[in-house]
């Protein structure tokens, strides 16, 4: 099959333009409301001094009342069209505030989330040369795998938080054809001598292509591995990957042999929900439903006899 590359846009940039329109279309109306208030309140007052006429006032009179009640309109629709005005542009004011100092932060975040990804690398890189050079000293071994251990947590950390930052803060995502079955099977071999043999796979997906972005499947696969290894409960995880076609879309399904979870599964997938007994951060499967969405899919979360993780995927065909 051919690839075929796509760019997803960052969703808050068109909600941001979506309200920047409805504020220039009610500055419109307002304006529009006012010309039409001034119309009717100078059109009010001809009326009140003709029948003030009528019932036999002198013209002098009836001027002055015209003029009083004229003033009195416009002075009343004046102050109320001024404060719903100054009340449009300071709550439009504060939003432009906040966004810009949202993506402000973002980029800050960002950035030092990426200056802290190297040097981890860097520890993980030289615990691991020291590891493979330490082959007596079983003391300082279970130091340096603990070592590695801590550096790969912290590395997969800073991932997240980095793809969290990615999201939030606009980064588009290239949708090209994938073949799904070699994409897996050579995530899992890395993951799994990652994983020191604590998890054990089951591959049963056909060969079969998906629209995806290549970077987001890797992170997607790597946040529900490890929510499998984090929350199981077990010493050696199971886990079992399946394929299965849908009219009109294509699904990977996750299923481990942990304990489930404890809570309403509507929830997950939101930002920051976590498990009652969750020592987790709330972030990796909202990533997975994240990541999805902007891939036109969705992920969907289950607990049977373990915890299963369906992605769903837009389309899909065969080999």
């Amino acid at each position: 099959m051919s690839k075929t590359p796509g760019i997803i846009t960052r969703t808050s940039s068109r909600r941001f333009r979506l309200i920047l329109g409805v504020h220039v279309f009610w500055m419109i109306v307002l304006f529009f409301l006012g010309g039409w208030w001034a119309h009717l309140v100078l059109r009010q007052a001809d009326r009140i001094a003709g029948l003030e006429k009528m019932l036999g006032l002198s013209v002098s009179a009836s001027q002055d009342q015209w003029a009083r009640t004229q003033r009195m309109l416009f002075w009343e629709s004046g102050t109320f069209f001024f404060l719903l005005l100054f009340s449009t542009i300071l709550l439009f004011w504060l939003y432009w505030r906040d966004y810009t100092r949202s993506r402000s932060l973002h980029a800050f975040f960002a950035s030092v989330t990426h200056e802290l990804r190297t040097p981890l690398t860097s520890i993980r890189l030289q615990a691991e040369s020291i590891a493979e050079n330490t082959m007596e000293d079983c003391g300082q071994r279970t130091l340096i795998s603990r070592l590695i251990e801590d550096t790969m947590r912290l590395e997969s950390q800073v991932e997240r938080a980095l793809e969290l930052a990615r999201i939030e803060g606009g980064g588009p995502l290239f949708l090209q054809s994938l073949q799904v079955r070699p994409w897996i099977s050579q995530s899992l071999r890395y993951w799994g001598e990652a994983f020191s043999g604590r998890i054990e796979f089951d591959l049963q997906v056909e060969d079969i292509f998906v629209e995806a972005d290549p970077t987001a499947i890797q992170v997607i696969l790597k946040n529900v591995l490890e929510n499998a290894m984090k929350h199981s409960g077990q010493d050696t995880v199971r886990m079992t990957i399946r394929s299965r076609t849908e009219k009109n879309a294509t699904c990977l399904i996750f299923e481990d042999n942990g304990r489930g979870f404890k809570g309403d599964v509507k929830h997950l997938g939101q930002l920051f929900e976590r498990g009652v007994s969750s020592k987790g951060t709330g972030v990796g499967l909202y990533l997975v439903r994240a990541l999805m969405e902007r891939m036109c899919g969705s992920a969907q979360f289950a607990h049977r006899d373990g915890f299963e993780v369906t992605l769903r995927f837009k389309g899909g065909s065969h080999g």
